[in-house]
């Protein structure tokens, strides 16, 4: 009997001891394995969306840089349009070229100092004052071209027509009033004035 009940004894003892190693193989070694394991697998995930993220950004930059061209190019009309200096004797060697290509004769070029833009920072109106003369067809054109096609952009303020002669020939002067504007760099001041073309 006494051996029997000793058995049993190391049978229970050793079935507590079993447990005993059980839990603490599972708490000290494989529960905290769990954790991280899926610890890990959550930062996989949140990484996979970073990813995808990511490579969401890279694809609307790649389509942007595909239109880099497109943009440097607007850059340069409105540069041209804007620019960050008077750019007077530009606009005049424009004015020339096209008068030129219409028969229309420009002269009587004037040219105020700048004028701060009010309500605009480092923005400059140059007014303008020249005479136009030609047919009254060719005037027109000139005009349209003044405000649509030539680079430098410009506001009419006013104009005055006059004609003299028959007709078949009427010679008409347009006496206009402009403004060109200039954007210059932050803290620059007034640009200075030249009228004298650029070669």
């Amino acid at each position: 009997m006494g051996a029997r009940h000793a058995d049993r004894l190391w049978i229970a003892g050793g079935a507590a001891v079993i447990v005993a190693l059980g839990l603490m193989t599972w708490f000290f070694l494989v529960s905290p394995k769990y954790a991280e394991a899926a610890e890990l697998h959550q930062t996989t995930e949140d990484t996979q969306v970073q990813i995808a993220v990511l490579n969401k950004r890279i694809a609307d930059l790649e389509h942007e840089k595909s239109k880099l061209p497109q943009y440097r190019a607007a850059l340069k009309v409105s540069q041209n349009a804007l620019p960050s200096g008077s750019g007077v004797p530009d606009l005049l060697r424009q004015l020339q070229k096209s008068g030129d290509s219409l028969n229309v004769t420009v002269g009587g070029v004037s040219v105020n100092a700048p004028a701060a833009v009010e309500g605009m920072t480092d923005i400059y109106s140059l007014q303008i004052a020249l005479t136009l003369d030609g047919t009254a067809s060719n005037l027109g054109k000139f005009l349209t071209q003044l405000q649509t096609t030539q680079p430098r952009a410009v506001l009419i303020d006013s104009a005055t027509v006059t004609g003299t002669g028959d007709g078949a020939t009427t010679k008409t002067t347009i006496s206009l009033s402009l403004h060109a504007f200039v954007a210059v760099p932050a803290g620059q001041g007034a640009p200075s004035i030249t009228t004298t073309p650029a070669k």
